[in-house]
């Protein structure tokens, strides 16, 4: 039962293999990726990836006896980084450096038993010391590696255990008919396996895809296929455990089974990715289909109980259509998961699919993978517009406004990249580089102008539930020396929509330091006046929209000076927007408003010209 780490991997896992391999290497932009493996004497290389300077081949081998990287991972079982081998006394002279790869980045590789199978690594022709992303992407396919060793290993012992079985009936004297029966039995259960879920005994991909080509093409009846995804069972596994997420896989295969018509052909894809096909049977498709989409989203929007703990299901619906958007299953399926994407990703019911889609997540791909390394490369800036008072006309602050400048992209908005950031949680990151960069520059521009100069930087709903998020205001506070009542943070009601208690929490620890509160694009949503009442604001901003039409719409002007008059009776400031003209500010003035700010008094510009313009 120990030969298992001599078994050769099949073709079908390699290719898969191949494909994180190219995956580290373009994501991480090196020219070596590897997946080694172990052998009695040496380690060969047994996946490498296509890159032209890549000197590595499959197949090729070192002796173990030699100074190398990766037997170091295997025996310490951790990961090893070294940035510059050419610089380090031990491995200055190890095999690749020879091969001018002079920086390493490597995981062990281990069988499920715990045995070391061999190392996933990166190596590159210049110093690296890897990005955590480069390296928590390394960590997460060489989990997917180990995962497939794990499937391997589990083939090898149904095959050994049919082995034994059979060593057994040899040993009792069965006769060769008993022998024959056993092994048909064997088979059957592989079969079963092939192209049936263990755990819930759903058909898998394979056999869907044999449903669809005997009833769907050879029929002249249209057909949908429909993708459900239930997109928080990854974070149910990491928070509960896997008991609970496989829980979740066997209810919602129970649950589908119910809410389906029996017409209906189901799968299961993954343990979160299930797929059912549906064959037109009336006159119109579509009015079947709502039915059948209506009575999943009903079914399956409710909250799971298990061993004590409560969980609210959520998921997204992909559909796409035969022959309308594929004539072969797995152009379908491909459609179908495309669409479930985008449906995620803009927090809908369902999506049918469009050709569009496939271009707008291949642009979001584009633009999430640069935006990964947008800090580390420096990409990111702030600009800043100046804040005027009503009274004076004087300066008295400026918002900071986040700006990203890509090499490949050019200048991308702040309206494109960051929903990208927020729904990637790249945002914690960037949110902390805008308030480290603002706190600073404004103990710059207060020993230069006066204390009482103040910034607005604006928070992001991921922001605010970040736990460690006011102990960093305060130490950024404190490091710089700037008084709290100098910075303002401005929110919009999005980040009501969650937990508006724990909402209430953090605003109140920011409010306690001294810091201002400002309510962003006041007006134009439905509960403003309910916050305005509960929350700790100290500073309304009315939207550029009720200030653009000032002069042309009655309804806005009463609007604006509602909103100001109602202000001024909570004590709060009032900041107008986007005032673009002389005639706009007037009115402002004339209705009792405290700050300027828009393109009439100045314009977003980067730190030097803010300070030329402004502060010299």
């Amino acid at each position: 039962m120990e030969n298992y780490t001599n078994l050769k991997i099949p073709v079908e896992m390699l290719a898969n293999w191949q494909g994180l391999i190219e995956h580290v290497a373009d994501i991480a932009s090196i020219p070596t990726s590897l997946i080694m493996r172990l052998q009695p004497e040496t380690i060969e290389v047994c996946v490498t990836n296509t890159h032209q300077k890549n000197p590595f081949h499959v197949g090729d081998a070192e002796s173990l006896s030699g100074n190398l990287m990766c037997k170091a991972v295997i025996d310490s079982q951790q990961m090893l980084i070294v940035d510059n081998a050419l610089r380090s006394e031990r491995w200055c002279d190890n095999p690749d450096a020879k091969l001018g790869l002079i920086s390493y980045c490597g995981l062990p590789i281990n069988w499920p038993t715990g045995k070391a199978f061999g190392t996933i690594c990166m190596l590159d022709s210049k110093e690296n010391g890897y990005t955590d992303s480069e390296r928590q992407l390394l960590t997460l396919f060489k989990n997917m590696v180990e995962n497939s060793l794990t499937i391997l290993y589990q083939q090898y012992i149904l095959e050994e255990k049919v082995k034994h079985r059979t060593a057994e009936l040899e040993q009792v004297n069965q006769r060769l008919i008993k022998k024959i029966d056993e092994y048909a039995s064997a088979e059957q259960i592989i079969e079963y396996q092939k192209y049936s879920h263990e755990l819930t005994g759903f058909p898998n991909i394979h056999e869907l895809e044999k449903q669809f080509n005997a009833n769907i093409i050879t029929s002249d009846k249209n057909a949908a296929l429909i993708h459900i995804r239930i997109t928080n069972l990854t974070q149910i596994r990491n928070n509960l455990g896997l008991e609970y997420s496989q829980y979740i896989t066997c209810y919602v295969a129970e649950k589908l089974k119910r809410l389906c018509p029996e017409c209906i052909h189901l799968a299961l894809l993954a343990d979160d990715d299930f797929a059912l096909i549906y064959q037109q049977h009336n006159d119109d498709l579509t009015n079947e289909l709502m039915v059948i989409i209506n009575d999943l989203i009903s079914g399956l929007n409710e909250t799971v109980s298990f061993a004590g703990q409560r969980v609210k299901l959520t998921r997204c619906i992909g559909v796409s259509l035969y022959p309308e958007h594929g004539k072969s299953f797995l152009e379908l399926m491909h459609n179908s998961s495309v669409s479930a994407s985008e449906c995620q990703l803009h927090n809908r019911d369902y999506q049918v699919y469009d050709a569009s889609l496939k271009t707008m997540l291949m642009d979001r791909f584009q633009l999430e993978s640069q935006l990964m390394h947008a800090l580390t490369n420096e990409e990111l800036s702030l600009h800043y517009q100046p804040l005027f008072d009503v009274g004076s006309e004087k300066l008295i602050g400026a918002e900071a406004l986040l700006r990203w400048h890509n090499p490949l992209l050019g200048f991308v908005g702040p309206d494109r990249f960051i929903p990208v950031a927020e729904e990637s949680g790249m945002m914690i990151e960037i949110g902390y580089f805008v308030l480290r960069t603002a706190i600073k520059q404004l103990a710059s521009w207060q020993a230069l102008h006066h204390d009482d100069f103040s910034v607005a930087v604006n928070l992001s709903p991921l922001q605010l539930a970040d736990p460690a998020l006011v102990d960093t205001i305060q130490a950024l506070l404190e490091t710089h020396h700037v008084k709290a009542t100098s910075l303002e943070i401005e929110i919009t009601e999005n980040v009501f929509l969650g937990d508006q208690d724990g909402v209430l929490q953090v605003l109140n620890r920011i409010d306690a330091l001294g810091i201002r509160i400002a309510l962003d694009d006041f007006g134009t949503g439905y509960s403003s006046l309910s916050y305005i009442h509960r929350f700790p604001f100290s500073t309304v901003k009315i939207d550029r929209s009720f200030i653009s039409n000032l002069d042309t719409s009655l309804v806005n002007r009463h609007l604006v000076t509602a909103i100001i008059s109602m202000a001024n009776a909570f004590n709060l400031k009032v900041v107008a927007e986007g005032i673009e003209d002389k005639a706009q500010a007037d009115f402002i003035q004339r209705a009792g408003g405290h700050i300027y700010q828009g393109y009439h008094f100045g314009r977003p510009v980067n730190v030097d010209d803010f300070s030329r313009q402004y502060i010299c």
